[in-house]
């Protein structure tokens, strides 16, 4: 006979802030979790896959193809939308917009002579559509997802609620992003982010209420996320173009996300003169070896050189445009304020510390031993 099992996913729930949860729930396994590297995308990734970037094969959203991937954005063709773009503000959103739908992808604003060789190839493990095995797949769970009903907490965890009393699944997984975009948008000391942990707080217990009343004391359940936040204090501007020239693909190309800034070197000379500007730039450090290595982050179609900001700095501008956000993540995965939290009725002998990849193994464990 099978474990009965309820997975709940909050994204950008904090360690920090979830211990009233974990205390109101008379958990057996209350843990932070050091997320991977990078965004959500690829600590989900980690999480419900257990694959790093190398494994999985993409590194934040966008990837990096030197040999072209929009051929019809021929050189005169960038040239007059970049022309255009560098009018206004009004004028960069136009063009974008226009671009956008006749690619049918949003790239925000990325610039015209560097989109064509980059894609948005980043995929969430817990939708049916990701390519690899996750435990969700191997384990069969039904899934109510906040992507199929909107970004609203509260619709998910009452959509839950309803699928349990009317089919009564045997393993359920709940997603919700909310909490997410109001730490984005309000950061972690407002009125905002405070009723949002209640709502979580009040409906979770809800939630197992109901899958218990189901399943008994047999049913397991696991409560986790994937990373913490902290506020931004600092917005961080570095134009490569100053230090590199313009980018091409016979000397370099580059994305610069949230606190990452990953170049691709076609020109290998230019490294030293790169590193050297970002030495001075002093908001980060340049990812080292065994940092590349213990991240998953070996393969250089990844970037030839990563870059990543010190805590409480934002790169703005970005490709993402030019707002500076009031929380945010993606920093050391090793800072205190970068952890997730895991909160379970399942026993484990895992330190008080797990990382990313270790939920994947504790809910596959609680599954064998039924």
């Amino acid at each position: 006979m099978s474990t009965p099992l309820l997975v709940i996913f909050v994204d950008a729930y904090p360690f920090a802030d979830s211990e009233p949860l974990a205390k109101k729930l008379e958990a057996i396994t209350y843990k932070k979790v050091t997320p991977g590297v990078g965004y959500s995308i690829n600590v989900k990734s980690e999480i419900f896959a257990k694959m790093k970037p190398d494994d999985v094969g993409f590194f934040c959203e966008w990837i990096y193809n030197k040999d072209k991937i929009h051929k019809w954005m021929i050189p005169p063709v960038v040239s007059v939308l970049s022309a255009i773009s560098s009018i206004s503000t009004f004028s960069s959103r136009v063009t974008h917009k226009l671009v956008r739908m006749i690619l049918k992808e949003r790239i925000y604003a990325i610039p015209f002579d560097v989109l064509p060789y980059f894609k948005n190839a980043g995929a969430t493990a817990y939708d049916y559509g990701f390519k690899h095995p996750t435990f969700l797949s191997n384990l069969n769970f039904d899934r109510v997802l906040y992507s199929e009903i909107g970004v609203n907490d509260k619709k998910v965890f009452e959509k839950s609620i309803k699928v349990m009393k009317e089919d009564k699944p045997e393993r359920l997984f709940v997603s919700t992003a909310e909490l997410d975009g109001v730490m984005h948008h309000y950061g972690k000391e407002s009125s905002q982010y405070t009723d949002q942990i209640n709502l979580i707080d009040d409906y979770i217990p809800k939630l197992i209420s109901e899958f218990k009343n189901i399943h008994g004391e047999n049913g397991k359940y696991f409560i986790f996320s994937d990373h913490g936040m902290c506020g931004v204090s600092e917005a961080v501007e570095f134009d490569i173009r100053n230090v590199l020239g313009k980018p091409g693909s016979s000397t370099y190309s580059y994305f610069i996300d949230a606190t990452f800034f990953r170049v691709w070197l076609n020109d290998k000379s230019l490294e030293e003169k790169l590193v050297n500007a970002f030495d001075a730039l002093g908001k980060g450090h340049v990812l080292s070896e065994s940092e590349r290595e213990k991240f998953g982050l070996v393969n250089v179609s990844h970037g030839d050189v990563i870059y990543l900001l010190d805590e409480e700095k934002m790169f703005a501008p970005s490709f993402f445009g030019n707002t500076v956000c009031k929380a945010m993540h993606g920093y050391d995965p090793i800072l205190e304020s970068q952890q997730g939290t895991i909160i379970s009725n399942y026993d484990t002998e895992y330190p008080e510390r797990i990382n990313a990849s270790d939920i994947y193994d504790m809910v596959t464990s609680c599954n064998n031993e039924s």
